[in-house]
């Protein structure tokens, strides 16, 4: 990293006039065209071997009065410019230093980087964290004639054997630039170093080679480094959350389903990659004991962003969990696949149950009733004819005991409805005997309603020829 002399001592001249002379560039209707500070992205100090600190915004504490700074646009294009004590104004954008971006400053006759002279970042191909910065800047002091070609005053970001990233995690810019002819020795701006780690891998401050051959080894490194707050990847958002429904009919015995809805939504376009989810019957969701905390981490088939995400959980979902009669509140995050996340999004609260609703089961006998012949019918259990309850009623304080679904209403209905219904027994009775009139399959389907709603069940019972008829005959 060592200074070039002849070179520096070429500087001092142009330096002086060109400092004066910066005071009329950025002075009156010029001013405007430096004007940004607090405004821009990037900040922060990057050292060159030849001329010294150079201070990406003023906020950092460098340079003129002029306010100033460089910015990443949100297509990824630099802009503004960084300041140097001992080279002045170096341009990300206006290089031909006339105070105006335009088309003239990507294609200056006999520059290095004609005919596309622009210093961008691509963000969206950053391998390991690591984005690539491409591209050119300018110090606009070496040259008397902003129009002169050649490579003094020109930056090249990028090179074949070096160049400037940034970590789109730390948001720090790391790496190397370099201004100067490539087959030139005598650089007048030579090595730009953007952090001090790029010499000082391991932080001590006393410089090692790393993985830069430019490195010094055994020289004291000050703590610099350019940053930048530019997005480099728009989070996920959880949109429209919702209860879908609390299904509480035909689930799971004593038990009842509830659906949690959202939308996965991203800015960017990046498909989902994993979700958290979790509900708690305290409204924190902090709370380090929900009762449920699920995470579904490197989906199989990424969810994209057309694409509803939902979450069920049964009710209760094991003892101890989610219960009848209370109020739970629940939230989601969600994660892109580029690792950002949404935050906990609270969706609203639900209020489950008193208790769980009807399960009704049934059997018959025969089995393979033939037309008709009287079929039993069993949903509860009846003295002499139905040996067990098949149906299941509740209260809040669990199942009913046996009758279980005694003084509840039940209701039977046969497909085809050709049926007749047997010794006094009804559409409404507990357990109907019934006789099916012709050969075929029937739909047998039972609902019963008790204080919270009505659930169904239905089976199909498969009627066989009739049987036989015969007359006893005497020998």
């Amino acid at each position: 990293m060592g200074k070039n002399k002849s070179k520096l001592l070429l500087l001092i001249f142009p330096i002086v006039i060109l400092t004066i002379g910066a005071f009329f560039l950025f002075n009156g209707q010029e001013i405007e065209k430096v004007q940004a500070g607090v405004g821009d992205n990037v900040f922060g100090w990057a050292w060159s071997e030849n001329i010294g600190w150079i201070s990406f915004n003023n906020t950092s504490g460098g340079g003129s009065v002029v306010s100033y700074g460089v910015n990443i646009g949100s297509d990824g294009l630099f802009s503004g410019y960084a300041w140097s004590e001992n080279i002045d104004w170096i341009s990300f954008a206006d290089f031909d230093g006339d105070g105006d971006i335009d088309a003239a400053d990507k294609n200056i006759p006999g520059s290095p980087c004609a005919p596309n002279c622009e210093a961008r970042l691509d963000f969206e191909n950053c391998p390991e964290n690591k984005c690539p910065v491409y591209g050119w800047a300018r110090a606009l002091a070496p040259v008397g004639d902003p129009q002169a070609g050649g490579w003094d005053g020109w930056i090249k970001l990028d090179g074949p054997n070096y160049g400037v990233e940034i970590s789109d995690v730390t948001h720090e810019f790391e790496g190397w630039a370099w201004g100067g002819d490539d087959s030139d020795s005598t650089a007048v701006i030579g090595w730009i170093s953007f952090n001090h780690l790029n010499c000082d891998s391991n932080g001590d401050g006393v410089s090692d080679q790393g993985n830069y051959s430019q490195c010094p080894i055994g020289q004291e490194v000050a703590d610099y480094k350019v940053e930048t707050s530019f997005v480099f990847n728009n989070p996920p958002e959880v949109g429209s959350p919702k209860v879908k429904y609390q299904k509480y009919c035909n689930v799971f015995a004593g038990q009842g389903l509830i659906g949690f809805k959202w939308i996965y939504q991203d800015e960017d376009g990046d498909n989902q990659s994993g979700f958290d989810f979790r509900v708690n019957h305290i409204n924190n969701v902090n709370d380090p004991n929900p009762e449920v905390d699920r995470i579904v981490e490197n989906l199989d088939n990424p969810i994209d962003t057309t694409n509803n995400q939902q979450v069920f959980i049964k009710s209760p979902l094991e003892p101890g969990k989610i219960t009848f009669n209370e109020t739970y509140y629940w939230w989601a995050r969600v994660w892109d696949n580029k690792g950002g996340n949404s935050g906990w999004v609270a969706g609203p609260s639900t209020t489950t149950d008193l208790h769980a609703w009807p399960y009704p089961d049934f059997t018959w006998s025969p089995s393979s009733p033939s037309a008709g012949e009287i079929t039993q019918f069993c949903a509860v259990q009846e003295a002499g004819v139905c040996l067990e309850d098949e149906s299941t009623c509740y209260n809040t304080s669990g199942a009913i005991s046996s009758p279980s679904c005694f003084g509840k209403s039940f209701l039977w209905s046969f497909s085809p409805d050709t049926v007749e219904y047997a010794t006094g027994t009804s559409p409404t009775s507990e357990n109907p005997r019934i006789k099916f009139p012709t050969q075929e399959s029937y739909t047998a389907t039972l609902e019963i309603t008790d204080d919270l709603g009505t659930c169904s069940t239905d089976w199909t019972v498969n009627v066989t020829f009739p049987l036989p008829e015969w007359q006893e005959v005497a020998p």
